[in-house]
């Protein structure tokens, strides 16, 4: 067996760098491989993710439909708003005249009003600028500021812990997402070549039955198929009285020696099956004889039916 991780093996410990080949031998369902806890987490959370029958269904036709009128509700609500109210708030400079506050010539001094727009509406989006003029400044909702330093050490740092990770290569979704549909084929198209017949066909024999004048009016037909076992025979005949109480049906294979080999025995002709363990090809004749338990182990010669194996192609 190759050592483990040596990407021959689908066998990993845990403290072995897992490859691609052994995430899709997890994913196909391999018992064997061990992996550590983070890729066995991430591969279960994926197998799950692949479970769900939802994520082969086919959107509704109608979800275009519903998305193209949810965006356009939504434009249209926003298109009359004031169009400064999404905007980051710039705190005025001192001095500057706002909403409410006199100016000169206004109507404190007897003057006409000032056309001073209205200040915009404060923003109370997570990050805006304050201040006059100052550098901007991300807040928190509460209104406290956000260390944007101490965030970007610890972007850093996490960058850094993965990076020291050892040799382990990261692998994308995506990737893994066809490597794991591939394996899914080659798993159903192994079962298909597995379940696909490639033995020569079976050699098969059949025969028209004939009556003689024991049973006028008799017919019926057999078929011999080669097998494992022996040649499997299939018998049908109709117009033979049932025979019971220590008489039967004997039927034989015959030699063009004379030599006679059972085939098995019957009470009626209605879907009889024989075995014979010499082929039709050498023991031709098929005969059908009645006989009494008697203890006599050789044909009575009282022949019913007969007819000759013919090879099929």
């Amino acid at each position: 067996m190759a050592p483990a991780g040596d990407g021959h093996s689908g066998r990993h410990s845990a403290d072995d760098t897992a490859t691609d080949e052994a995430r899709v031998n997890y994913l196909s369902g391999d018992a064997d491989v061990v992996l550590d806890a983070a890729d066995q987490a991430e591969l279960d959370e994926l197998r799950a993710l692949l479970a769900d029958p939802t994520l082969w269904a086919e959107p509704p036709t109608e979800l275009e439909d519903s998305v193209v009128g949810l965006i356009t509700a939504e434009s249209a609500a926003t298109r009359g708003e004031d169009q400064v109210a999404g905007t980051p708030e710039i705190s005025p400079a001192p001095g500057t005249p706002t909403s409410g506050t006199p100016t000169s010539g206004g109507p404190a001094s007897g003057g006409p009003a000032a056309d001073t727009p209205a200040a915009a509406p404060r923003d109370d989006r997570p990050f805006r600028m304050t201040g006059d003029p100052g550098p901007l400044a991300a807040v928190n909702d509460d209104g406290s500021p956000i260390d944007l330093a101490a965030a970007r050490d610890r972007r850093v740092a996490r960058d850094n812990a993965r990076a020291a990770g050892g040799s382990r290569r990261r692998w994308a979704r995506p990737g893994i997402l066809v490597a794991a549909a591939a394996a899914v084929i080659a798993v159903a198209l192994t079962g298909v070549l597995l379940l696909r017949d490639t033995s020569p066909p079976q050699r098969r024999f059949d025969v028209a039955l004939s009556a003689t004048e024991l049973a006028p009016g008799a017919s019926g037909d057999a078929s011999m198929i080669k097998t494992n076992s022996g040649w499997e025979i299939h018998l049908q005949a109709v117009g033979l009285p049932r025979l019971e109480n220590g008489q039967f049906y004997q039927a034989w294979l015959r030699n063009a020696d004379g030599v006679l080999v059972p085939i098995g025995s019957f009470n009626e002709g209605t879907d009889v099956t024989l075995w014979a363990g010499v082929s039709p090809e050498t023991f031709s004749t098929f005969t059908i004889t009645k006989e009494a338990a008697d203890g006599k182990q050789d044909s009575s010669g009282q022949r019913v039916m007969s007819g000759s194996a013919v090879e099929q192609h």
